[in-house]
């Protein structure tokens, strides 16, 4: 998906880019940011793991066990039927998610830690993702440092209160001018693209 990805961006001429990645989302933009660092202005991440020990032990079983009409109703089937054009390869779509989640791959620390582009992760505090996973992928990102004496990190963190990991689809009110406001700041000192 990342290579897709990748295509897509050389398809429409997009040379450089912020990316938004959730979930499954945030793994394809982190991949594109080990892999094509050049691609990748800013970067978001929201509810991602790097290595599948950062989520709750049976989370990869609960992958594993979705099923079409179990997700029917959520708000990722209830937006898949509105807008993929060919809403009956729901199923397919479902069973490469659990295949996704049967293969994870671990990206070791190092790779994560490679990346130069600011970052901003975003977890709810009742994440799949442990919240003790969301602050080691902060510091691997440069963060987790005495701001007041150093100076702001390159990398952001948000947990939201009160959100889970499906739930915060739907705090898109809390994310959008924290969002907004990093995707469209100035580039920390240091780190403009050409």
């Amino acid at each position: 998906m990342a290579d897709d990805t990748v295509a897509l961006l050389g398809q429409v001429g997009i040379a450089n880019a912020g990316f938004f990645g959730y979930s499954m989302g945030g793994g394809i933009a982190l991949q594109i940011a080990i892999e094509r660092p050049e691609l990748v202005r800013k970067l978001v991440l929201a509810a991602v793991a790097y290595k599948a020990e950062g989520a709750y032990p049976g989370t990869s079983d609960s992958v594993e066990d979705i099923n079409p009409e179990m997700m029917a109703a959520t708000p990722f089937g209830e937006a898949y039927s509105r807008m993929a054009p060919n809403p009956d390869d729901w199923p397919r779509l479902l069973k490469k998610v659990g295949e996704w989640g049967r293969n994870f791959q671990n990206w070791p620390p190092e790779a994560v830690q490679s990346i130069k582009a600011p970052a901003f992760l975003v977890f709810g505090d009742s994440d799949v993702v442990r919240p003790e996973h969301a602050v080691e992928v902060f510091r691997l990102l440069g963060g987790g440092v005495a701001g007041d004496l150093v100076g702001l990190p390159r990398s952001r963190l948000a947990i939201l209160p009160g959100t889970t990991h499906i739930t915060l689809v739907h705090r898109a009110d809390w994310l959008l001018s924290m969002v907004t406001e990093f995707l469209d700041g100035p580039m920390p000192e240091g780190q403009l693209m050409e």
